[in-house]
């Protein structure tokens, strides 16, 4: 018979009012915050464990029939391993007007070996009224199913006791110098009371015959050839310590307790799992990757997927794990999860879509899961200057909200972005909800017309922004009184009436070659355009000229509206020119390096709420960081 856990229903236990998870049939990583409940999930497994083992009969081959009036029990001295303080701390409500204080712990069994079977064994704990933090009262929530189950596994001869094997291993930072010999049956009591790793010697010499089976294991994980130096067993009669060395690539033997933690982990977990033989074997690795290297962790994985009859639940904070992991194995358990009581497999690509656009996957899905607001840009330049403005506007002014309640994601590019904004909304969606979503990007050639038009397209449940400006290193030049004060910072050489003079030169002489339709500026210009509209939806109708007649209000030129960053890096090199002097340091004459660095000096310049354009001001009035009214009021004072 080959058992697997196909599902654990919880009700009114801990942080979870009623939940029910889906598991993986072989490997399932738990991912989630802290207090989010993946210990949690543990320890209801534990008690589940508790519950079977007090229900099954001294002849261990069935269960008590439980009357009405008759109950059995667990002590509560003896669930060392619940994180509570007093008995009524293993409910979720206390005072719960339906269950009150008791919790519900349903773990359903399938067997895998021939045709599907299911037995959903569940108990009911209860926690009694007349006497606190004495024990816990336990009925079988479907009696008939434990019935069943019972006639299905001991028919072949086989005792209830051993079905199944919870254990869980955690991390082992070191091993006793001196371990006593035990028996078999003392081995599996400490394993069973999570003192797995104070019985590791006895646990590989009790595989004597198949050592060298363990010892190719180990090898193939660590990359290196392990051998055991092994205590003749008559020495079990004369010694009262098991003496076992260690090999590592034909180096000189060195006791056990002396080698790495990481080492030690590996061969914990490969010795227990070599040691326990039954039906369903169930282990428990909490934070197998806090001792482990990285390099290890992907041949650890590896090795524990080929081990038949067994079924993986870890907890883990490592990114490793989790990129590492196959379809339906990664397990993330949030609010919006608990709100919903239903805990499945995160869909692969979503976690690939977030690693792609964030880094890692785990802090990542923290961030996403913390943040009111997910703002989808069009880069990660984007996103560093608007965390820079925000703290920038932190030290002005009185914000309204907070950014880190804002989380940026990028989606590398503008290209087909109304469909790359509700293909990564509907994937985020499906693993958070009760967002608000906010989509950032440049206007570069789109037209009023045009940009109005995406905006409607986005806005489906999403809220869109288009920066006042070609890109957002350009809104700068939106205003130039701000953007003349800007550079005046920079210049303490020349008067700054001077400087305001070559800028107002530069921009007149950009006015003109760019309107002009013969100059070598324009004809550049319209070769870029044509670059874009291959890839860009929105401007499959649109025409250069079009694109042009855009670049003026009611006949004034808006210069922010074509300084690309090609343009803006022009900008600065001719003024510098003028100048006779770098405006800042620099690498190269890069285009991207040039507009970073404008555009970073700029946010650097700002000291009071008039330096920052209009553009950047209503884009934080839209992500809830500064108010609108706070804004007018202050330019308010400025005019006054």
């Amino acid at each position: 018979m080959k058992l697997r856990i196909s599902n654990i229903a919880l009700k009114n236990f801990k942080t979870f009012k009623d939940i029910s998870i889906h598991p993986n049939p072989d490997f399932n990583i738990i991912i989630g915050e802290n207090s989010s409940g993946k210990s949690t999930i543990f320890e209801a497994i534990h008690l589940w464990e508790k519950c079977y083992q007090t229900y099954i009969l001294s002849s261990r081959k069935g269960f008590y029939k439980v009357k009405r009036s008759t109950n059995r029990y667990v002590n509560y001295q003896d669930l060392d391993f619940l994180r509570i303080t007093k008995d009524e701390d293993l409910f979720h409500d206390p005072k719960d007007p339906e269950l009150g204080k008791c919790a519900e712990i349903s773990i359903s069994l399938t067997n895998d070996d021939e045709e599907a079977q299911t037995w959903n064994l569940g108990f009911k704990v209860t926690c009694p009224t007349s006497i606190e933090n004495a024990f816990y009262r336990v009925q079988p929530i479907e009696e008939e199913q434990f019935t069943l189950f019972s006639q299905a596994f001991c028919g072949a001869g086989k005792f209830l006791d051993e079905a199944i094997f919870i254990y869980q291993t955690r991390p082992v930072a070191g091993v006793h110098q001196f371990e006593p010999y035990y028996n078999e049956a003392q081995i599996k009591r400490k394993i069973q009371k999570g003192s797995s790793h104070e019985v590791l010697r006895n646990k590989i010499i009790s595989k004597r015959k198949s050592i060298s089976d363990l010892e190719t294991s180990i090898s193939q994980i660590v990359q290196k050839e392990i051998k055991f130096i092994l205590p003749p067993s008559t020495r079990r009669e004369k010694d009262e310590y098991v003496c076992l060395d260690v090999s590592v690539d034909g180096s000189k033997p060195y006791d056990l307790h002396l080698q790495g933690s990481g080492f030690l982990q590996i061969v914990e977990i490969l010795a227990t799992v070599e040691f326990i033989d039954a039906p369903l074997k169930l282990l428990l690795v909490d934070e197998p990757d806090s001792h482990i290297h990285s390099k290890l962790q992907q041949n650890l994985l590896n090795y524990l997927r080929k081990i038949d009859h067994n079924q993986f639940f870890i907890i883990s904070h490592n990114d490793q794990f989790v990129t590492n992991a196959g379809d339906g194995e990664v397990f993330f358990i949030s609010d919006d999860v608990k709100a919903d009581g239903s805990l499945t497999a995160i869909d692969s690509t979503g976690f690939d879509i977030i690693k792609n656009a964030l880094g890692g996957v785990i802090l990542s899905l923290e961030k996403l899961n913390q943040a009111k607001h997910i703002a989808f840009v069009e880069g990660k330049d984007d996103a560093s200057y608007l965390h820079t403005l925000n703290k920038k506007l932190k030290d002005i002014t009185a914000v309204a909200g907070c950014l880190s309640e804002v989380t940026f994601f990028p989606l590398r590019g503008k290209d087909n972005i109304a469909q790359k904004i509700e293909y990564n909304k509907r994937t985020l969606n499906s693993l958070m909800r009760g967002k608000t979503w906010n989509a950032i990007f440049d206007r570069d050639f789109s037209t009023p017309e045009v940009d109005s038009k995406l905006k409607q397209n986005i806005s489906r449940n999403c809220v869109p922004f288009s920066h006042e400006g070609y890109c957002i290193e350009s809104v700068v030049f939106s205003e130039q009184e701000i953007l003349k004060r800007y550079i005046n910072s920079y210049v303490d050489y020349l008067p700054n009436a001077e400087v305001n003079q070559f800028i107002d030169e530069l921009l007149e002489q950009l006015r003109n070659d760019i309107q002009n339709p013969n100059s070598d500026l324009n004809k550049t210009i319209e070769v870029r355009f044509n670059g874009q509209k291959n890839n860009r939806p929105e401007f499959s109708a649109l025409q250069f000229i079009d694109v042009m007649r855009s670049w003026s209000d009611q006949g004034v030129f808006r210069v922010e509206r074509v300084m690309s960053k090609p343009m803006i890096r022009d900008f600065i090199t001719s003024l510098e020119l003028k100048l006779g002097r770098s405006l800042f340091l620099r690498t190269s004459n890069d285009d991207e390096e040039i507009a970073s660095k404008f555009f970073n000096g700029y946010l650097l310049f700002i000291n009071s709420i008039d330096d920052v354009v209009q553009s950047l001001k209503s884009l934080f009035i839209q992500l809830g960081v500064i108010n609108e009214q706070q804004a007018e009021h202050q330019d308010e004072e400025q005019v006054a």
